[in-house]
C-alpha cells in the first residue's frame, strides 16, 4: 500500500521550548497562553513586529475585551511580547513582536525599548502577605 504524499507545506505556530520552559511562561494565565498561540499563528519569516491582537479577530476565539486587555498586558509585562506600534483612532491596530525572534521589517515600528528574549529577565512580584501570627 502506497502512502499518499502531500505537496503543500502546512504552516504552524511555533513557540520555542526555552520560552515554554521559562518561569515567565509558567506564571501566565491560560488566557495569556492562548493569546500567545494565536499571535504566533500570524508569524511568517519576516513579519515579527507586525503581529496583531485585535478584539474583532480575537472575539471569535471567545476573548472578551477585558480578558484580551489583561492577556496582552501580561504577555508584555512577562517580556514575551513587545508592543512595537501603538494603535488607536485613525492609527490602525497596535502591533506586537515576540521577543525570541528578530525583527526584520522595522519600518513604522517603535523599537527603542525592544529587548531580545526579555522573558529571561522576568522575575515574579512578591505577593503581599498578611500579618504574621
Amino acid at each position: 500500500m502506497m502512502r499518499e504524499r502531500t505537496l503543500t507545506k502546512h504552516p504552524y505556530a511555533a513557540i520555542e521550548h526555552r520560552v515554554l520552559d521559562s518561569a515567565a511562561y509558567a506564571d501566565l494565565t491560560y488566557s495569556a497562553r492562548s493569546l500567545l498561540v494565536l499571535m504566533t499563528r500570524q508569524l511568517t519569516k519576516d513579519n515579527n513586529g507586525h503581529l496583531q491582537a485585535t478584539f474583532s479577530y480575537m472575539s471569535k476565539f471567545k476573548f472578551s475585551e477585558n480578558t484580551l486587555t489583561r492577556a496582552i498586558r501580561a504577555l508584555i509585562s512577562h517580556g514575551i511580547i513587545y508592543r512595537s506600534r501603538s494603535g488607536g483612532y485613525q492609527q490602525g491596530a497596535a502591533q506586537y513582536a515576540v521577543t525570541w525572534l528578530p525583527i526584520k521589517d522595522k519600518k513604522g515600528l517603535y523599537l527603542d525599548g525592544f529587548v531580545s528574549c526579555a522573558w529571561r529577565r522576568w522575575e515574579p512580584i512578591e505577593k503581599k502577605t498578611g500579618p504574621q501570627n
